[in-house]
C-alpha cells in the first residue's frame, strides 16, 4: 500500500507543489504578510509546478492513487492550460485595483486551489474524484465571486452558490443511479459495466448520463444552465471573471469527453438533445451579447456563445472534432484572457465597466487599442488569428461528419458575434474620447497582454506544430 502511494506522489509533483503553494499563500495571508511576499510565494508555486511538469510530463498512467486519477497525454494538455491560465490571471491580479490588500492571501490562495481543481477534473478516473474536483473548483469560485465589498458581488456569489448547489445535487443523483445500475464508480469498470448492462437497466444509465450532463453543463455555462454566468461575471473582480471564463470550462469539457468515453453505449441516445442544446447555446449567448452595455456582461454572454462553438467538437466526437476542441480551447485561453486584461487596464483608468469607457482608446492608448482589437477579432474568428483556425477546425469537423446544421449555426453565429466585437473596435477608433488622458497599464498587465497577443498571432499564422502536438494526445485512447 505504501509503495503505491509513494509511486503516485513521485509522479504527481506538479499538483503537489501547486496545492502546497496554495496552502502556504493562504497561511501568509492569515499571518498578514505583505502583498509582495504573497505574490512571491504564489509565483514560486506556479514555476515549481511548471518545472516539475516539464521534467515529467507524462507519468505512468496505471496505479495512480489506486486508480482515482490518470495522468495520461490527454490530461497533459489541460494541466498546461490550468497552469497557463493561473499564471496570466495572477498577472491581472497584480495589476488590478479592485480588491483590498488585506484579502490578497486568501484571494491568491483560492486562485491556486482552482488551478489544482481544474487539473484534477481533467485527470479524474473515478466518479468520486470527479465530484471532489468539481466541488474544489466550485466552492473556491463562490468565495472569489463575492470578494468585492459591494452588494452586487454578494448577490452574484449567492446566486452562483444556489445554482451550483442545484447542479451538484443533480450530478450526485446521477452518480447514485449509475452506481445502482452498474455497481461501479471507476471509469474503466463503468465502461465495461455500461456496455453489458441488462436492457432493463439501460434506462437508468441513460437517466444517469443526462443528470451527469446537467451537472457539467452548469460548469461550462451551457444552456439551460447558464443563468449564473452574467451575474457572476459582473459581480466578481475582473481577474476572477477572466479565470471563470477559461479554467473551469476547459476542465468541464475535459471531464465531459471522459464521461462520453465511459458511457459510450448509451450516449448516442443523448446526441440529438446535445445537438439542439449546442445550437441554442451559441445562439442565445450571441444574441444576448448584442444588447449589453456592461463589458463584463458582454464578455459573459460571449463566453456562452464560445461554449457553443466548443461543443461542436464534443458532439461530433471525431478525431478532427476533438483536435478542433483542444486547439480552440488553447486559443480561447489566450484571446479571452487578453480581452479581460484590456478590460482591467480600462477599468483601472476610468473606474467604469461600460463599453463606453473604450471610447477613443485608439487615441488615448494606441498600443492597448491595437492588441484589444486583435483579441476581439480573434474571438470573432477573423483570419489569420488563432480563433479563425480553431473555428475552421470545429466547423470543418461538423461538415466532415455531416452535421450540416451545426456548421451552419456556427457560421451564422460568428457573423452575429462580429457585430458586437466590432462595435467595441468602432468605439476605440471612430468615436472621440471624453478625455485626452492616456490609459496606462502596469508592468504585469503589459506582460500579460503582450504574451496573449503574441500567442494569439503565432497560433493563427503557424497552427501546425500545436495541432500536431494536440493530435498526438488524442491519438491515445482515454481509457
Amino acid at each position: 500500500m505504501g509503495t503505491v502511494l509513494l509511486n503516485s506522489l513521485n509522479a504527481w509533483w506538479p499538483e503537489t507543489m501547486l496545492g502546497a503553494g496554495a496552502l502556504v499563500v493562504m497561511l501568509l495571508g492569515a499571518a498578514k504578510a505583505t502583498r509582495f511576499l504573497v505574490m512571491v510565494a504564489a509565483w514560486a508555486a506556479i514555476l515549481a509546478a511548471a518545472c516539475a511538469l516539464w521534467l515529467a510530463p507524462v507519468p505512468p498512467p496505471a496505479g495512480m492513487f489506486y486508480g482515482l486519477i490518470v495522468c495520461d497525454p490527454f490530461s497533459l494538455t489541460f494541466r498546461w492550460i490550468a497552469l497557463g491560465t493561473i499564471a496570466i490571471v495572477l498577472l491581472l491580479v497584480m495589476a488590478s485595483r479592485e480588491t483590498e490588500p488585506s484579502v490578497q492571501g486568501e484571494y491568491v490562495g483560492l486562485l491556486l486551489l482552482i488551478g489544482l481543481g481544474v487539473i484534477l477534473m481533467a485527470e479524474a478516473n473515478h466518479l468520486l474524484m470527479a465530484y471532489l474536483a468539481m466541488e474544489l473548483v466550485s466552492l473556491s469560485s463562490y468565495v472569489l465571486v463575492g470578494l468585492l465589498q459591494e452588494p452586487r458581488s454578494a448577490e452574484a456569489s449567492l446566486k452562483y452558490l444556489l445554482f451550483g448547489a442545484l447542479s451538484s445535487g443533480m450530478m450526485l443523483f446521477g452518480m447514485s443511479l449509475l452506481y445502482g445500475a452498474t455497481g461501479q464508480l471507476g471509469f474503466p469498470e463503468l465502461q465495461r459495466a455500461a456496455g453489458g448492462t441488462a436492457f432493463a437497466a439501460q434506462g437508468a444509465v441513460l437517466i444517469a448520463a443526462a443528470l451527469l450532463l446537467a451537472g457539467l453543463a452548469f460548469k461550462i455555462s451551457m444552456v439551460p444552465f447558464h443563468m449564473w454566468t452574467p451575474d457572476a461575471y459582473e459581480g466578481a473582480p475582473v481577474p476572477v471573471a477572466a479565470l471563470l471564463s477559461v479554467g473551469p470550462k476547459a476542465a468541464g469539457l475535459a471531464l465531459l469527453v471522459r464521461v462520453v468515453q465511459v458511457l459510450g453505449p448509451v450516449w448516442g441516445n443523448l446526441r440529438p438533445l446535445l445537438i439542439v442544446l449546442t445550437i441554442v447555446t451559441m445562439t442565445l449567448g450571441n444574441l444576448a451579447a448584442l444588447t449589453q452595455t456592461n463589458v463584463k456582461r458582454l464578455l459573459a454572454y460571449s463566453t456562452i456563445g464560445q461554449v457553443g462553438y466548443l461543443l461542436i467538437g464534443f458532439v461530433v466526437n471525431s478525431s478532427m472534432g476533438i483536435d478542433g476542441l483542444l486547439f480552440y480551447l488553447v486559443a480561447y485561453l489566450f484571446m479571452n484572457l487578453g480581452a479581460f486584461a484590456c478590460v482591467v487596464a480600462v477599468e483601472n483608468a476610468t473606474r467604469s465597466e461600460s463599453i463606453e469607457a473604450f471610447r477613443g482608446l485608439g487615441q488615448r492608448s494606441p498600443g492597448l487599442a491595437l492588441v484589444c482589437a486583435l483579441f476581439l477579432l480573434s474571438l470573432a474568428g477573423i483570419p489569420p488569428l488563432a480563433g479563425f483556425f480553431g473555428k475552421f477546425l470545429l466547423f470543418g469537423s461538423a461538415i466532415q461528419t455531416h452535421h450540416w446544421w451545426l456548421a451552419m449555426a456556427g457560421i451564422l453565429n460568428s457573423a452575429v458575434a462580429l457585430y458586437y466585437y466590432v462595435n467595441i473596435i468602432r468605439l476605440m477608433y471612430f468615436v472621440a474620447p471624453t478625455t485626452a488622458a492616456p490609459v496606462t497599464a502596469a508592468a504585469p498587465l503589459r506582460m500579460a497582454v503582450a504574451c496573449c497577443a503574441f500567442v494569439t498571432l503565432l497560433f493563427g499564422l503557424l497552427p501546425g506544430p500545436l495541432l500536431a502536438l494536440l493530435h498526438a494526445t488524442t491519438g491515445i485512447h482515454l481509457l
